[in-house]
């Protein structure tokens, strides 16, 4: 943001010295003090003062009737594109940033506890409970072990147990989305998030299905098409985003990344989380209006460091607080 330059509030400048010496200038050589000017005073300028300035009447307004609106008419209006910058631009001037987040840790704990983590311990504890339980009562006494129906039922319970903690933690990742775009604005527009669970579920499981096929190596490919989905479900007044990115271009910058975080013991991830953040706002698009990500490795390392301590040392309670403040930091470098 601009800032004005104001005066530095400084009179003017005494010469060195202070006063002259002797307690003053004294009177001038030859006593009496200086006297009128010759000729009886100034007097009146010649032809009986200054009068008014040639063609009479005054100075009058300037030509063309005063100052009036500038050519055009109107006004001067606002500026050129409504006031945002164009794409690319940098950050808006006055306003913030091209991007912001207004949400926060408090509110968004309560989203986090009751639509991700009760709901998963609940089918933990549901479910996990149940096969264990059956698998008590079936056992027998000399081998210790539970008996073939016994470990069948156990089984397959422990099977749903983990489709279950599958589908409500989607269902979950839906509502910390839905956290997220509600709480952000796009050009001074707020946006609106419309996607539901099911829709997610349908978007992500095939391409799930096939990162785990290929061990991984279809990662980026299932990221871009993940991010296509979502930022189509979000209305910004209007607007929808778009996201171009595909699965080729990240692949590089996935796989360097990846490598790089594992030999580092985790220490590269700022520099891959920024690397990332760069190709999803640099491939995303409002009505045709590109954003750009200003990436900051070092002012991101040390949040993601005081995060990561205080979330060990609350137990992970800190997470919601941790997750606020990561948004709010990616809001902040968009432009």
């Amino acid at each position: 943001m601009m800032q004005i330059p104001g005066s530095n509030g400084l009179g003017p400048v005494h010469a060195a010295g202070g006063y002259p010496p002797g307690g003053g200038y004294g009177a001038p050589p030859g006593g009496g003090g200086y006297g009128a000017p010759p000729g009886g005073g100034f007097g009146a300028p010649p032809g009986g003062g200054f009068g008014p300035p040639p063609g009479g009447g005054g100075f009058g307004a300037p030509p063309g009737g005063g100052f009036g609106p500038p050519p055009g008419g109107g006004g001067y209006g606002a500026p050129p594109g409504g006031g945002y910058p164009p794409p690319g631009g940098g950050m808006m001037m006055g306003g913030g940033g091209r991007v912001n987040y207004s949400g926060g840790g408090g509110s968004l704990f309560s989203v986090y506890l009751l639509g991700l983590f009760l709901p998963i311990l609940g089918v933990e504890l549901v479910l996990g409970g149940s096969a264990a339980a059956v698998m008590a009562a079936t056992r027998d006494s000399a081998t210790n072990q539970p008996s073939a129906a016994g470990g069948v039922l156990g089984g397959l319970l422990l099977l749903l147990m983990y489709v279950g903690i599958f589908f409500v933690a989607i269902a979950g990742m839906n509502k910390l989305l839905k956290y997220y775009w509600d709480n952000i604005t796009i050009e001074g527009k707020r946006c609106a998030y419309h996607g539901t669970a099911g829709g997610l579920i349908s978007t992500m499981i095939v391409p799930l299905l096939i990162t785990m096929c290929t061990m991984g190596i279809y990662t980026p490919w299932y990221i871009c098409k993940m991010k296509s989905w979502i930022y189509s479900q979000v209305d910004v007044s209007g607007e929808r985003l778009a996201y171009n990115g595909d699965g080729g271009s990240l692949l590089g910058i996935w796989l360097l990344g990846s490598i790089l975080t594992s030999l580092t013991f985790g220490i590269y991830f700022p520099w891959y989380h920024n690397n990332l953040l760069e190709y999803e706002w640099n491939n995303t698009s409002i009505s045709g209006r590109g954003f750009r990500f200003q990436k900051d490795p070092g002012g991101f390392f040390g949040m993601w460091l005081l995060n990561t301590l205080l979330m060990v040392c609350t137990c992970f309670i800190y997470t919601p607080w941790a997750i606020s403040n990561q948004w709010e930091w990616e809001a902040k470098h968009i432009s």
